[in-house]
């Protein structure tokens, strides 16, 4: 059933896609049952039939074809903008996971982020629990988009205000928006790689004070697949791992996430680990730390071998990248060297080394028989220099990092192109600047050459002039008489001796 409360939008349909994944999946199984929710703007499907899982649902969506497109049974469909959200509805729980770009439309009065929480907030009975995202203006996937903020690059950007808009700009500002307004916020954690869809969540204090080197190598692994073949700037897995290692990772990131309460109701809460990481398959973990300070992992859904300590030391893709780019050639056997004694078939990216100990970073991630084809691919491909500048063939680099690492044979086979790896303009422009340079040398090659081409030419013709005017003297027409006469007097002799 439908609803039209107004400011709806009849032939609009959400272009970018709505909020969803394992891990808000996570988040909204520990609602409690059997409570009024409010779902305010897109979400998935799976997402939206979790919510409705014994729990009175109602989703409000300003697209008229996205709302009668939702196919969840016992679903109340509000159809309009967050501005004519009745004030006499009240909710156990308001979920805003899209955040409240996408909750107006231009039949409606614009309201920005803190009118919008407002209206959110007034939508809560006491001790209601609001979950809302906030996409951070300045996060890393901000920082590789070619595109810039302020630009309408999508039929929704009917405000494109880009940095000037009006919501919290880090997570403590946030918090302390959101206490402004009544709401206290119980659990808050940064969102990478993506604000619609989540890879890890991890709060403040575990990106400050956690495991860095391994949440940094955990940002990079998140953001391979979500960028894969995709227009940027920058390797977002670089920007993002250095961001969390530098301590930058909860300012940086893409999103942050609330879990705040009108009034604190017990058993209500909606409890946020230190972090939670989302694997391939589904399949998700968080970190526990342990009285002893030591970081594990354990599998809350998928295989049971997620579960363990969590391996600590440096991400060995990166590592390898660092000696490459210093010539270290020592160093870069060294690891290939480790690499290929102690996990020859995982990919670099799913590779910690701390000294001489490798470990894998995700157990579950299947191995692969040409991971260090796939690393030749990315240090070929990638923009990075290295040692052997001459060789620029993917087959042939492997052959070289092979016999780096002691291998009599290179693994096969090799990655095909674009193979996790996003499409880095700044690549690009290393690439043209190499061959602006090319093209540099050989105009100054032309012009050298065309100097010297007109010097010879000069050159030759004050030689045809001198001769020339040597061919028309007397003792020039006498000597080469007496040439004629010589070399006849030798052709006579020549022929009385064979006679």
């Amino acid at each position: 059933m439908i609803t039209l409360i107004g400011g709806e939008m009849p032939e609009y349909a959400e272009q970018r896609p709505p909020a969803g994944g394992p891990l808000y999946r996570r988040l909204i199984d520990r609602l409690p049952t059997g409570i009024r929710v409010l779902i305010a703007g897109p979400h998935s499907g799976a997402l939206v039939r979790a919510v409705a899982d014994r729990r009175e649902i109602t989703l409000l969506l300003r697209s008229r074809p996205d709302a009668e497109r939702v196919d969840v049974r016992d679903v109340r469909v509000l159809c309009g903008t967050l501005s004519k959200l009745a004030d006499t509805d009240r909710y156990d729980a308001v979920i805003a996971l899209d955040g409240t770009g996408r909750l107006h439309s231009p039949e409606g009065p614009p309201l920005d982020w803190v009118e919008s929480v407002r209206v959110l907030r007034k939508a809560l009975r006491p001790g209601g629990t609001l979950l809302l995202a906030v996409e951070n203006e300045l996060g890393v996937h901000r920082l590789v988009d070619p595109g810039t903020p302020t630009a309408a690059r999508a039929g929704d950007a009917w405000y494109p205000l880009g940095e000037f808009g009006s919501a919290p700009g880090r997570p403590d500002r946030l918090a302390a928006a959101l206490g402004a307004e009544g709401l206290k916020v119980a659990a808050l954690a940064a969102v990478w790689p993506l604000p619609e869809h989540p890879a890890l969540l991890a709060t403040p204090e575990t990106l400050r004070y956690g495991p860095l080197d391994a949440l940094a190598a955990l940002a990079s692994a998140a953001a391979a697949p979500a960028y894969r073949e995709r227009s940027v700037l920058s390797d977002p897995r670089r920007l993002a791992a250095a961001a969390v290692r530098r301590g930058l990772g909860a300012e940086l990131a893409p999103a942050w996430l609330a879990v705040a309460q009108l009034a604190t109701r017990p058993g209500q809460a909606v409890p946020l680990p230190p972090a939670l990481i989302a694997g391939p398959g589904g399949a998700v973990t968080e970190l526990v730390k342990s009285p002893d300070g030591a970081w594990s992992r354990r599998a809350v859904q998928g295989p049971g071998e997620l579960t363990g300590p969590l391996p600590s030391g440096r991400l060995l893709e990166e590592r390898l990248l660092t000696a490459a780019l210093g010539h270290d050639l020592p160093g870069l056997r060294r690891l290939l060297t480790g690499w290929m004694t102690e996990l020859p078939n995982v990919p670099a990216g799913n590779v910690l080394v701390d000294g001489d100990r490798y470990a894998r970073l995700d157990p579950s991630a299947p191995d692969r028989a040409d991971a260090l084809a796939r690393f030749a691919h990315t240090l070929a491909t990638g923009g990075y220099h290295h040692p052997w500048p001459g060789v620029t063939d993917v087959a042939r680099l492997t052959d070289v990092l092979a016999g780096a690492a002691g291998l009599t044979t290179a693994p096969t086979p090799a990655p095909t192109a674009g193979d996790e790896l996003p499409d880095i303009r700044r690549r690009h422009e290393e690439q043209l600047d190499a061959v602006r340079r090319r093209l540099a040398d050989a105009e100054d090659r032309v012009r050298f050459y065309e100097v010297e081409l007109g010097k010879r030419e000069a050159e030759l013709g004050r030689a045809k002039v001198q001769i020339a005017a040597f061919s028309g003297s007397l003792g020039y027409r006498a000597a080469k008489a007496g040439l004629g006469i010589a070399r006849a007097a030798r052709n006579r002799i020549r022929n009385r001796g064979s006679q």
